[in-house]
């Protein structure tokens, strides 16, 4: 230490000339620093740091600077590139003074200061990094209605399992699903019935930070089961791991919006404006594996009666009714979309035309077979339904044309329903 303290002036000159004036808008009334004052006062730290002359005040400092960069969010390469900096200036103003003697001591001197600084920066860093995400998972929590924030919720689950994998230091084969297509959220990616989601935007750059998440979250698990570790290694990978989960959570929110959106209020099935997209999927499905799939379309019977007779908020409730037996008649793979009034469609993947009918069959029956009951007033109501079932040719252009030319003939089938007394299928 004696040594180093003949070079206290020089360290402090270095340190000095690399600081930058930074000017601040800070408020003598505010209560929080800007930025731009949190890097002022980590100067300060950093050289205090550095002009310390015992053991003892070295690990105070240390803790105090380090402390200070995670509560005011200073990355850890910003300080290290500050102590990385410092130490070559230094080495280099000697070299060109032939002071040669120390520099190997000074160099060790460094060093100890880089690995004691990594080393709790770590510690603080992955102890903020899981009270942060256990905060985020309480918020979630307590959504009364979560949509996607619920796989949202599975994941910071993931990462804050990851975070105590790297604290507890034991590095077995205790660690999270690594796999992206296998853990609770790729699951959900990968199911059924986000489907109609696949081709935007959101939910595509969801799946590229996904896997790039559990990519480096292997390389978590292969670094920490090697024999040599360096935490600053793991504090950049458990930093980019948190970047991307935000980012993650930020498309997720975006998804919640469009899910919104693309539900009716009303029944929360899907609405017409969906129609297009998910349709337009399925037809080249179809198209490429010559599979058949159905079209379904219903139409509430004398529903006008209904509003008129008890009101549109009665005509909502009986809405609200069909619905639910459009959602347990049908299979968890089919498309039901409010089309517009009494209207609704609905499309059948992988579906032949017997099973189409049988499926419309029930649907008619069980409507025919309920009542709805609304302070007293007890009404029974029936459905028509058309039917089509839809093969495309390898020469079928997919066209908007296309689909209006589908939808026209369900249409068709639907009116002769209708045509032919009500309360039936064809």
């Amino acid at each position: 230490m004696q040594i180093i303290k003949k070079y206290f002036s020089a360290i402090e000159e270095c340190v000095r000339d690399f600081s930058i004036n930074l000017e601040s808008l800070q408020s003598s009334h505010s209560n929080e620093f800007l930025y731009t004052n949190a890097i002022t006062e980590y100067k300060k730290l950093f050289l205090n740091l550095l002009l310390c002359d015992s053991e003892d005040e070295i690990e105070q400092s240390t803790k105090e600077l380090v402390y200070f960069t995670i509560e005011h969010d200073i990355s850890y390469l910003f300080l290290y590139s500050e102590l990385v900096t410092v130490v070559r200036k230094l080495l280099g103003s000697l070299v060109e003074k032939h002071d040669f003697e120390n520099i190997e001591e000074i160099n060790n001197y460094f060093t100890k200061h880089e690995n004691q600084i990594t080393t709790l920066y770590l510690q603080k860093f992955l102890n903020q990094l899981k009270s942060k995400n256990e905060v985020r998972l309480s918020h979630i929590e307590s959504m009364s209605d979560k949509k996607f924030m619920i796989h949202y919720e599975s994941h910071i689950k993931w990462i804050i399992n990851l975070i105590l994998y790297v604290q507890k230091q034991e590095f077995g084969d205790d660690y999270p699903q690594l796999n992206p297509s296998l853990c609770a959220f790729g699951k959900w990616m990968n199911g059924a019935s986000t489907s109609y989601l696949l081709s935007t935007a959101h939910f595509k750059s969801i799946e590229h930070l996904h896997i790039n998440l559990h990519d480096l979250a292997a390389n978590v698990v292969d670094y920490c089961k090697r024999k040599e570790l360096r935490p600053a290694t793991l504090i950049h990978l458990m930093q980019k791991i948190d970047y991307y989960s935000l980012e993650i959570g930020n498309e997720i929110a975006f998804l919640n919006e469009i899910e919104e959106s693309a539900k009716d209020p009303l029944t929360h099935l899907l609405t017409r404006r969906l129609f297009n997209k998910i349709i337009l999927n399925k037809l080249d499905i179809a198209k490429a594996t010559g599979r058949e799939f159905a079209l379904m379309m219903c139409d509430l019977d004398h529903f006008k009666l209904i509003n008129d007779t008890y009101g549109h908020g009665v005509g909502d409730v009986v809405l609200q009714h069909f619905s639910k037996i459009l959602e347990k008649s049908l299979r968890k793979s089919d498309y039901i979309f409010r089309f517009g009034g009494e209207e609704f469609m609905i499309l059948l993947p992988m579906t032949d035309k017997e099973e189409t009918l049988s499926l419309a069959q029930k649907i008619c029956d069980v409507t025919a077979s309920q009542e709805v009951t609304i302070e007293k007033v007890t009404i029974r109501y029936t459905v028509s339904i058309g039917t089509l079932a839809i093969v495309v040719g390898n020469k079928v252009s997919i066209t908007q044309d296309t689909i209006d030319k589908y939808i026209a003939q369900v249409d068709e089938k639907l009116y002769l329903a209708k045509e032919r007394g009500r309360n039936r299928v064809e």
